[in-house]
């Protein structure tokens, strides 16, 4: 009820909730369909959900480094790790237009701030590693996304599907099928 009241009527073009929409709809407008990964065996017809979990661990002196960089480049470690894992997806093939899901957080109320409860909802972070760009290129174009997708989160994740309504299979997922927490 509380973000029914906040976002407005999606029929209102002056309410959150369609102007969240439109922008939405112009920064995924060509998404593409799926991950185009290298994989060693076919996608199957329907989703089995046996998805994996890949785990990676850096020592301090990679952190440092990480983070000194992030800071450079007014980001976060966060998504200097996003613009890392772009960057290896292109590398293996995903192509330069990455949808990748994000968790984010939905506390922006301090109501909310007390309560127990899972507020996440989920933003497509669309990373651009097009043009052959340096490191630092990829670090500033994935920060912009992210921030961009931070500044319209509130609209909720299944209108957002909802409005797209992209092309749909049994398969995946339909807008990204790799997510970065």
């Amino acid at each position: 009820l509380w973000q029914q009241e906040v976002l407005g009527d999606a029929a209102d073009p002056e309410s959150l909730h369609a102007r969240q929409l439109d922008h939405w709809t112009g920064a995924l407008a060509g998404l593409p369909e799926e991950h185009a990964l290298p994989t060693d065996r076919p996608r199957p017809a329907v989703a089995s959900y046996r998805g994996a979990v890949v785990s990676a661990e850096a020592g301090a002196a990679v952190h440092a480094g990480l983070a000194a960089l992030a800071r450079e480049r007014h980001a976060t470690p966060f998504m200097a790790v996003q613009a890392a894992f772009a960057a290896l997806l292109t590398r293996l093939g995903a192509g330069t237009d990455l949808p990748l899901g994000c968790p984010v957080d939905g506390r922006d109320d301090e109501a909310l701030h007390d309560l127990v409860g899972l507020f996440v909802d989920t933003v497509v972070v669309r990373a651009d590693t097009s043009g052959d760009p340096a490191f630092t290129e990829v670090l500033d174009r994935v920060r912009d996304a992210v921030l961009d997708a931070h500044a319209h989160r509130d609209l909720p994740f299944d209108a957002l599907v909802e409005r797209l309504n992209p092309p749909r299979s049994p398969g995946r997922h339909p807008l990204f099928q790799i997510a970065v927490a």
